[in-house]
């Protein structure tokens, strides 16, 4: 399949007015990614932390608009063996969501090499938010707003969010936000 037609299949509106957007969710292993995905999804919070193994994709469908959308929520594996995957799970992909721990400073100093890895991957006008999650685990922080806000301004990337998959906090706000960037993107001509 081309690069065109992967465009055609994703991102598109279809005969009933659907649109399906691939969004990949993508930074270092144990930051919450999974966890994130199903409190959106399934609004429930996993205390057992297992690590993805490749990727794990979740689905929902909401009304924006009067259209449908439907996401296909990526969640990509951060752990290094499954770097060589990075390129194909990256492919055709709407928007991403790059996160890192608020208490983890080598996740937060790895967002660089993230979005690194998506210019690589000609992702480098997809559109990109950036959360911080475990905002609930306020005495183990070490990731403060004003850093994670410097580092959004130095990539570029237009929005971020503190997030905490266990208590909800944010969570729907930072998808709603991917999913207005890329509608805004698509503008439906």
């Amino acid at each position: 399949m081309s690069k065109k037609d992967e465009e055609l299949t994703m991102g598109v509106t279809g005969d009933k007015g659907e649109v399906v957007f691939k969004v990949i969710v993508i930074g270092d292993g144990s930051v919450g990614k999974t966890t994130l995905l199903r409190q959106y999804v399934e609004h429930q919070f996993e205390t057992e932390y297992i690590p993805t193994v490749g990727v794990n994709i979740l689905k929902e469908q909401i009304e924006v608009n009067g259209k449908t959308v439907n996401l296909m929520l990526w969640d990509i594996a951060g752990q290094p063996q499954f770097y060589l995957l990075h390129k194909v799970y990256y492919n055709g992909a709407n928007g991403v969501i790059l996160m890192f721990d608020l208490t983890n400073s080598p996740s937060f100093t790895n967002v660089n090499n993230w979005y690194n890895e998506l210019i690589k991957y000609g992702l480098d006008t997809v559109p990109v938010i950036m959360c911080g999650n475990k905002a609930d685990l306020r005495g183990e922080r070490k990731i403060i707003e004003p850093m994670a806000h410097s580092k959004m301004e130095q990539l570029g990337i237009p929005a971020y969010f503190e997030t905490s998959a266990k208590e909800g906090t944010n969570v729907k706000a930072a998808f709603n936000k991917i999913i207005q960037l890329m509608m805004d993107r698509k503008k439906f001509n």
